[in-house]
């Protein structure tokens, strides 16, 4: 879920214009090893119907591409943030690994002192003791060098050995630290090259998706998924209705990437929503009037509006790209609050919020793929889709736009 928005979507008032025709289509990913070819020109019932394989083609692999790029979007992110934590023990380590270095600098130097305090004349404590009688009047002398001199070469000897342990201690931690800190550098490695070659492969696809064959495709999408939602509600059985609402939200992230702001991509959403609920979502998000944002949630979501345009870039989190938890993180970031930049941790950090007491500036959190929180939106609460709008860095191809708010993946909210 990364890149730049594609050329075919120019965004003029609100509005996506697709503006070239029909044309012929390249292989559209290395991923599915299918080409397509068509027409140029306006299509006609016969190219139409030509391109019909290539829509079929196209929208699968955008459904599969889409999913494949917010999962590993979301695994760079938490790999990028366990690698910033390791780092930060390492610098904790470190600092405490010199403050016992010094200690232990010390403690030889007092050990030193002692010494020449204790064997007076370079003899031995235990050669001293048999000059010094207890019975006589020297006894005074010997039992204060006793209480003194000896009992500070034994603190002494004890200080540095003390010590010795702990720098033997805290040296092995920083190792191990180290270790684990290129264990992590590894993975934010592999996970930035698995998530880019993903987003190559989304953003191929979507270049050869141009003008007429884009809307085709949208419209496609806002076709099945209504069927799908036909499918979830009439479904005899819960398995069955799962599937219907997971092809439906597929259908529906399609009409949304080609076609976001479209009247198919609208339709496309609220047949998903519609199987999800069929499928067994439960909770309305608010309480299905608009709400007016407030406090810490309208410096937050005015900072995210301040986003609109941006494109959607895996890893992102400024305005040249920006990925969900990048938008989240920045957008609370201006009303003082510290997110980590991964929508797991961000469900963490927040206290959790029941659905009907979501107020605008709020995060809510999907499970799109299964394998757990893999999406954060914010909550608008007022908008162009009325009290059910939306604000997210969605996915490959979009940019930072309202959308309306959609319930299958959703596991909850919360509020930073």
């Amino acid at each position: 879920m990364s890149g730049a928005g594609p050329l075919w979507r120019t965004a003029v008032g609100g509005l996506i214009l697709l503006t070239a025709p029909l044309v012929a289509a390249g292989p559209a990913t290395a991923s599915s090893g299918s080409s397509a070819t068509g027409s140029p020109g306006a299509p006609g019932s016969t190219s139409i119907a030509g391109a019909e394989g290539q829509v079929a083609a196209l929208e699968a692999q955008i459904a599969q591409q889409q999913q494949q790029t917010a999962t590993l979007s979301e695994q760079f992110d938490q790999s990028t943030v366990q690698l910033q934590e390791v780092q930060q023990q390492i610098e904790k380590v470190s600092a405490r690994l010199g403050a016992d270095k010094l200690r232990y600098r010390k403690a030889r130097l007092q050990l030193r002192q002692d010494a020449v305090n204790a064997y007076v004349d370079d003899e031995p404590a235990s050669e001293l003791s048999t000059v010094f009688s207890a019975t006589s009047a020297v006894g005074v002398l010997h039992n204060e060098y006793q209480n003194t001199a000896i009992g500070n070469v034994d603190a002494a000897v004890n200080a540095v050995q003390s010590d010795e342990s702990k720098l033997e201690a805290t040296g092995t931690r920083l190792r191990a630290e180290e270790h684990q800190a290129g264990t992590e550098s590894a993975a934010v490695q592999n996970s930035q090259q698995a998530a880019q070659e993903a987003t190559d492969a989304a953003e191929a696809t979507l270049a050869s998706v141009k003008g007429q064959l884009a809307q085709m495709i949208a419209e496609q999408a806002a076709q099945q998924a209504a069927q799908q939602a036909a499918i979830a509600a009439a479904a005899a059985n819960q398995a069955a209705r799962q599937r219907a609402a997971e092809k439906a939200a597929q259908d529906a992230q399609v009409a949304d990437t080609v076609g976001g702001g479209s009247s198919a991509a609208s339709a496309a959403t609220t047949s998903a929503n519609q199987a999800a609920g069929s499928a067994g979502a439960t909770g309305v998000v608010g309480d299905g009037d608009p709400q007016p944002a407030q406090g810490a949630g309208l410096i937050a979501l005015t900072a995210a509006e301040g986003y609109l345009g941006v494109p959607y870039r895996y890893g992102g989190a400024s305005t040249s790209g920006l990925d969900c938890s990048g938008l989240t993180m920045l957008a609370w970031r201006a009303a003082g609050i510290s997110l980590v930049h991964s929508a797991a941790d961000q469900r963490t950090e927040s206290t959790p919020v029941a659905l009907s007491q979501v107020e605008p500036g709020d995060l809510l959190f999907y499970d799109l793929g299964g394998d757990g929180i893999d999406h954060v939106v914010m909550y608008v609460g007022s908008g162009p889709y009325g009290a059910d709008t939306i604000i997210q860095a969605a996915h490959t191809g979009t940019v930072v736009q309202f959308d309306p708010l959609w319930y299958f993946g959703l596991v909850g909210a919360g509020r930073p």
